[in-house]
């Protein structure tokens, strides 16, 4: 009896669980690793987040300076020379005679677009592009600003129709293109003109944008996220060469832009996250 009743306990210790107090602390100790754990997935959570409203942010920054840099180092460029005599008293050609005006939040340039190209013969009132390919209605459209030129002079017209390789205008230029005294014959060129004006205004979803506005016309959307926009300008003459200032005395002078904006944005939580950027931008039609 007693050599069984001695076996009976001792198979009973062996068989024993945990005490409630070695559960309640194995309880306590899972809590622990899992508050821990808990804690490291929030954390990276928000980073996360964070990480995601500063990309949107900076995506938008880029946006807004690659466009405004591009027209802000076009200013006044031309398909041809740009010593070559502006004719015309129409909106564009004026505009382009004064190709960069603005203030301190805004401003507008004008130029030919970035690709021009060769013209094989022309007249006043329409001219035939030399290569076959692109076709002529895969550049322009109807109602297109161009600007054609030749090496001494420059006039602004709209396209009126385009019959393969022929663009017509809806008037004629003041001066006819092979008129070419001073310049070859092949440097008779025809290119979008480009007139745009660069502004923050209010969108639709309670903040501010980078808007633009062409030729006048309704403004388009460009970036959003941008709260403001400030401006200075630099003069290579007529002024303070030294310094950039938000009102110089002579924009015809002005042969840099520097720009600062102010961009917000929101994470995945709704929290507010800010960041300022600026860059300089030079005119390349300007004394360097």
């Amino acid at each position: 009896m007693n050599a069984q009743s001695t076996a009976g306990s001792a198979m009973r210790k062996t068989m024993a669980g945990f005490s409630l107090i070695e559960m309640m602390i194995a309880m306590v100790l899972g809590l622990i690793v899992l508050g821990a754990a808990i804690a490291v997935f929030q954390s990276n959570q928000r980073t996360y987040s964070a990480n995601q409203g500063l990309n949107r942010i900076q995506e938008n920054a880029r946006v807004a300076y690659e466009m405004l840099s591009r027209d802000i180092r076009s200013v006044g460029s031309s398909a041809c020379s740009n010593e070559g005599l502006v004719l015309g008293t129409d909106a564009t050609s004026l505009k382009f005679r004064a190709p960069i005006t603005g203030t301190a939040s805004e401003l507008t340039v004008t130029s030919a677009d970035d690709l021009s190209y060769r013209v094989k013969t022309a007249t006043a009132s329409s001219v035939t592009l030399t290569e076959t390919t692109p076709a002529a209605s895969d550049i322009f459209k109807v109602n297109d600003s161009v600007m054609v030129c030749n090496g001494s002079m420059t006039g602004f017209v709209t396209v009126a129709s385009i019959a393969g390789q022929v663009v017509n205008f809806t008037s004629a230029l003041e001066f006819d293109p092979t008129d070419t005294t001073n310049a070859a014959l092949g440097s008779i060129s025809i290119a979008r003109a480009r007139s745009t004006r660069w502004y923050v205004a209010s969108n639709l979803r309670g903040g501010n944008s980078l808007w633009v506005s062409r030729f006048g016309a309704a403004g388009e959307e460009v970036a959003d996220g941008v709260e403001s926009m400030a401006l200075t300008y630099h003069q290579y003459s007529g002024g303070n060469s030294a310094i950039y200032v938000a009102s110089p005395s002579d924009f015809n002078y002005v042969d840099a832009v520097r720009m600062v904006l102010q961009l917000k944005g929101k994470d995945v939580d709704n929290r507010a996250l800010t960041r300022t950027a600026s860059t300089t931008i030079k005119i390349r039609s300007r004394p360097q």
